[in-house]
């Protein structure tokens, strides 16, 4: 029977910026897909209570998130502890871009004193997946998330929402694993 071992979460994070070392996440969203049919069975969205003092002028303009939604923003604990009571850890954990939400992820965690091995260690990185069988379909000139959505026929974002990009990599996810 075609499917995963457990169910996926596609998590994404709109953050203060990319260097890893510096930037905060301030929204987390989520998908929980389906291990057999990668259909849609939950999801979570909500900003992250931060400074946003640091945040770079790209970051800025890409989501546009400013403090008039920090000042009603949980704090990174109170969403990370909303997170696991919604999702648990028995899930594969996956992003587009698994190096920032894996790091971003992380940090949450540490928040409340849990480490990333709290959830499987086996992680699917989408980015490389997609890229993968763009490469196969001599396509591996588009790397863009813009242009594979394009691609697939998928609409274009309206902004860096972290649940709106979840969902559009979950739609290419589903594009790449039913061909």
């Amino acid at each position: 029977m075609k499917g995963f071992l457990k169910d996926i979460l596609l998590i994404d994070f709109e953050t203060t910026g990319i260097d890893l070392n510096k930037s905060l996440p301030i929204q987390l969203g989520a998908i929980l897909l389906d291990r057999q049919t990668l259909a849609e069975k939950d999801n979570f969205l909500s900003y992250i209570g931060q400074d946003l003092s640091n945040m770079s002028r790209q970051s800025a303009k890409i989501h546009g998130i400013t403090k008039k939604e920090m000042d009603t923003a949980p704090t990174p604990p109170e969403v990370i502890a909303s997170f696991i009571e919604q999702f648990g850890t028995e899930v594969y954990l996956a992003s587009w871009n698994e190096m920032l939400d894996h790091s971003m992820l992380a940090a949450m965690l540490g928040s409340i004193g849990k480490g990333i091995d709290t959830h499987d260690y086996h992680y699917l990185d989408i980015w490389s997946i997609v890229h993968i069988y763009m490469v196969q379909r001599s396509k591996g000139d588009i790397i863009r998330s813009e242009a594979i959505n394009e691609y697939f026929g998928l609409p274009a974002r309206t902004t860096h929402n972290a649940l709106e990009d979840c969902k559009l990599t979950a739609q290419v996810l589903r594009k790449v694993y039913n061909r």
